[in-house]
């Protein structure tokens, strides 16, 4: 899926020239602020403009982010150009697209049809997650298939990853095509977005229907703009206007959202010992019911796209949030909404907030000096470990600390500054914190580093990893004590676990300070 973007860009205009106060904006500003939430990005749509689009350095309007599952709302204009097309009915059963299939069919299965896909109510018993299928070799097609039914279909909402896997499998095959590049022709070249946006595919050459996506917030808040104007786009009609209405509106009232494990989500019967389920409005076909008449794409993270007809809005924000973490979503409905269009008197309060946006910034450690003589540089074994990690260095190179780690694929580094952020690429294994996200050609990481002092004024080194085209963002520690490092490493956000065991590892070689700058 490529393109050339056309750079018209998105028309602009101040809160105050559409009628909203722009101080409640500062408002929301500060209260992100004082809460400690980390966003990334928040655009505010209003009325045909754009009146707010703010980012936290050092993520930019430019970056592509992975969306998670927001994914799944791309997908469902995929089947809404697929069934205006003719080349499918929600009402088609699923097996009826993969005749091929020799496993076993209960009556079940042999009903699910495409509309249960949709509105996750395909009759499985756990919704599968994209974080477990991605660790899987075989076909992800066959392994849905064999997943048992023990629900009649369009009985159960079970959130499904999944089945909007299959979604995308079942355009694929009757379009001759992934709809990454289906969408690109009908979708994302007419609304110029960004040529920077990418589809990650699952095993049998399917775009990852439920995930995978990674495009600008910008595009994120197109999509929302696309569905609240009914399909249209500058004069054309390009989402029929029936499959708007019908995948943004309540297919399936008062769902409940079952726990997340991190591979599965349980069924809504189901109970774990560390969360509860949690109750939504309803959902469309794969598009999320909310409060205020709202409707809206949802990723884990906090990545999110929430359309708001009554206020003719799209409020769209990325982050590194945990998913039961609903404090931005209260902002928005409960402060910003009601102040949308509702009136807004002359003030400097426009200036004040460009000014604000401007200087916006993750909460960093880039003041704090950093002394590089106090940097212990030199190679250690480490110990046996569940990571398969054999050996770790540390370099100090002019005004940049290397770090570098040896493992059972080969060598991975991340350069970062001596109290200053440096962007670099790197392969550096995270999977387990991650997700399950792992691409072979590495990820984008904005890397600082400092010294500090522990136990003993033993040299601690810490490191601030973020990986700025995804929510993810680890905190790497490494405590030296005589010829012994320990090194920690743990995350923002993860579907799992959020720390790796700490290893430790014994010095082999030491690098002299005047072999590394002679």
């Amino acid at each position: 899926m490529t393109h050339t973007a056309i750079p018209t860009g998105l028309p602009r205009a101040t809160p105050c020239a559409h009628q909203t106060d722009p101080a409640v904006v500062l408002a929301m500003l500060d209260e992100i602020e004082r809460q400690d939430l980390e966003l990334h990005s928040l655009l505010i749509w209003q009325n045909g403009a754009l009146i707010t689009d703010a980012y936290w350095a050092p993520y930019t309007a430019a970056r592509p982010h992975m969306m998670h599952s927001v994914t799944k709302s791309f997908t469902s204009m995929a089947v809404g150009l697929a069934v205006a097309d003719g080349l499918l009915s929600v009402d088609d059963t699923v097996l009826s697209f993969f005749p091929d299939y020799t496993g076993p069919v209960d009556d079940n299965l042999r009903a699910m049809k495409i509309r249960h896909l949709l509105t996750m109510t395909s009759g499985h018993g756990r919704g599968i997650s994209g974080g477990s299928w991605r660790r899987l070799t075989s076909s992800w097609i066959e392994d849905f298939l064999r997943q048992q039914t023990p629900h009649r279909p369009g009985d159960v909402f079970v959130y499904d990853s999944a089945a909007s896997y299959m979604l995308s499998a079942i355009v694929q095959q009757v379009g001759g095509r992934m709809i990454a590049d289906y969408l690109s022709e009908r979708i994302f070249k007419p609304m110029d977005m960004s040529s920077g946006m990418s589809w990650d595919t699952g095993t049998d050459g399917v775009n990852t229907g439920g995930n995978g996506l990674s495009c600008t917030s910008e595009d994120m808040l197109k999509l929302g703009i696309l569905h609240l104007q009914q399909g249209e786009w500058q004069g054309r009609q390009l989402l029929p206007r029936s499959w708007v209405q019908a995948a943004t509106g309540m297919q399936v009232r008062d769902v409940v959202l079952g726990v997340f494990t991190g591979d599965h989500y349980l069924g809504p019967d189901e109970v774990s010992d560390d969360g509860k389920v949690s109750r939504r409005e309803g959902y469309g076909y794969q598009w999320w019911r909310g409060p205020h008449d709202s409707f809206s794409a949802n990723g884990l993270f906090g990545q999110y796209c929430i359309v708001l007809p009554q206020e003719k809005a799209v409020v769209a924000f990325t982050g590194g949030l945990e998913d039961s973490d609903r404090r931005v979503h209260r902002l928005i409905y409960d402060l910003l909404r009601p102040a949308l269009g509702s009136g807004a008197a002359p003030s400097d309060a426009d200036r004040m907030l460009e000014d604000r946006l401007a200087g916006l910034r993750l909460k960093d450690f880039t003041d704090v000096a950093f002394n590089s003589e106090e940097l212990p540089c030199g190679t250690w074994h480490m110990a046996a470990n569940d990571q398969d990690v054999k050996t770790i260095s540390v370099t100090n190179d002019k005004d940049a600390v290397v770090f570098t780690l040896s493992d059972a694929d080969g060598t991975h580094e991340v350069r970062a500054g001596c109290g200053h952020y440096l962007e670099t690429v790197t392969t550096m294994p995270g999977a387990r914190l991650h997700h399950s996200y792992q691409p072979d050609g590495g990820l984008k990481v904005v890397a600082c580093a400092r010294m500090m002092t522990g136990e003993k004024d033993h040299p601690v080194l810490e490191m601030d990893w973020i990986f700025v085209e995804t929510a993810f963002r680890d905190t790497v520690r490494l405590r030296f004590s005589g010829e012994t490092v320990t090194l920690s490493r743990s995350v923002n956000v993860n579907s799992s676990e959020m720390a790796l065991p700490e290893l430790v590892g014994q010095l082999t070689r030491q690098t002299t300070r005047e072999r590394q700058h002679g």
